[in-house]
């Protein structure tokens, strides 16, 4: 992590991204929002549907309501690994989407507003780095926490699924789908975590009260998948790149309004 942090950034970057990831570890509540989650999501709860799927009586699984998004597919497989398909396929992406929204969310509140809950926004303007040194080195912090949370979060999530693959002869569960989530579609909910809290630093005076507000972003995406769950509609793979792209784009229109936003009278006041 050090040797990634002094590639990509000048000594004075590295050490206010070191002191934000210190200030994160050492408040319990953050800390524990930044644990359980994504262990619950991407451990906890596959590994109870593997249970589910590998042990409940045959005559007890019922995947009828899944038909639709199933369609023809898995003619061959059996019931377990049809409920373990669905699982894997149609409902873990909305809860994998949620870790790195929700964790780089989480971390900007506890960087942003938390370095104005404690008084130190004064220190922080008097050190030799300039304001948008200092805006790039707190979002690219809480960027890479949370890319290094998502990932932890999705070898996780592989073993289990992995293993239950195995164990109730699902079909192996990472396709374009997941790669298109995994590596293009989560870095954006990162950033977007992060400069969504940016923009509504300014109306928290508090921690908890800007971890509050940043659950509604997480609405919108779960809508979406939401959707594919009721059998409204099936993403693809190119809807979920077209998504991806808005994302993007909503990243640099909220970063660039961000910035604009994060000067020392606007910080102070």
């Amino acid at each position: 992590m050090q040797k990634l942090l002094n590639k990509f950034f000048s000594p004075g970057e590295c050490a206010l991204i070191r002191k934000d990831f210190a200030e994160i570890w050492s408040q319990k509540m953050v800390r524990s929002s930044l644990l359980v989650l994504p262990l619950m999501m991407s451990f906890g709860l596959p590994l109870l549907f593997l249970l589910i799927a590998a042990l409940a009586p045959l005559e007890e699984i019922d995947i009828g309501p899944f038909r639709t998004l199933l369609g023809t597919a898995l003619p061959q497989t059996g019931v377990r690994g049809q409920m373990f398909y669905v699982f894997t396929n149609f409902i873990c992406p909305m809860l994998f989407v949620m870790i790195p929204l929700m964790v780089s969310s989480v971390s900007a509140s506890c960087t942003f507003v938390g370095e104005k809950e404690r008084g130190t926004m004064e220190t922080l303007l008097l050190s030799p780095l300039s304001v948008r040194k200092l805006f790039q080195a707190k979002v690219a912090g809480c960027a890479l926490l949370a890319g290094v949370i998502t990932l932890l979060s999705f070898a996780a999530f592989f073993a289990i699924t992995a293993v239950g693959g195995i164990l109730t002869g699902a079909p192996f569960f990472f396709n374009l789908n997941w790669f298109i989530l995994v590596f293009l579609m989560s870095p954006a909910l990162m950033v977007l975590g992060v400069v969504f809290m940016v923009m509504v630093s300014g109306r928290s005076k508090t921690t908890v009260e800007a971890m509050q507000v940043s659950g509604y972003i997480v609405f919108p995406v779960l809508l979406l998948f939401v959707g594919q769950i009721t059998g409204l509609f099936v993403l693809e793979w190119w809807m979920l790149l077209a998504v991806t792209v808005v994302i993007a784009a909503v990243d640099l229109l909220l970063f660039n309004r961000g910035f604009a936003k994060f000067t020392a009278e606007k910080l102070l006041s």
